[in-house]
């Protein structure tokens, strides 16, 4: 994959989107490629992560095991959508493992790679971290909700049994 498709993979992601010139070309010919073959596990759930995954081509599903061990899909992945981006902040473990659906072309942005970036271009690198913020307070808005809702089911539940 030429500098010039990996630079219209990253322009094409929502979260770099207003990255652009020579921002945009550094980070094109900073990042790596990877395949993967469908059924490859590409991040696992409780490993260490040091990368964000922009997926180019290919179909992903990120499942969750719940605590009886089954597996649980959370959502699936298409073209521009991104994974594995809390490991550009901090390396605790992954939260959920990403497994190719379809073979799959994925851009590959190290955790040493984006901080040399916003080293570089501390402007393209704040509204990345911008982004990445804003990603993180809608999951945990949506977690709050999901909590909430879940706790209230389980009173309404204990009600209705005494």
């Amino acid at each position: 994959m030429s500098v010039a498709e990996r630079r219209a993979a990253l322009v094409a992601c929502p979260l770099l989107a207003g990255v652009g010139g020579d921002a945009i070309d550094q980070l094109a010919e900073a990042c790596s490629l990877r395949n993967a073959r469908s059924g490859e596990t590409i991040i696992r759930e409780g490993d260490e992560g040091d990368s964000l995954f922009v997926v180019v081509e290919g179909r992903l599903r990120t499942e969750k095991r719940t605590p009886s061990g089954d597996i649980w899909t959370v959502r699936f992945l298409e073209r521009g959508d991104v994974f594995g981006e809390l490991a550009l902040l901090d390396s605790t473990m992954r939260s959920a493992s990403v497994v190719a659906e379809a073979d799959c072309t994925l851009l590959v942005i190290t955790r040493e790679c984006f901080q040399a970036f916003g080293d570089r271009q501390p402007a393209a690198g704040l509204i990345v971290t911008r982004r990445l913020a804003e990603r993180l307070a809608g999951s945990l808005r949506k977690a709050t909700d999901d909590a909430v809702t879940l706790f209230s089911a389980l009173v309404q539940e204990i009600e209705r049994r005494l």
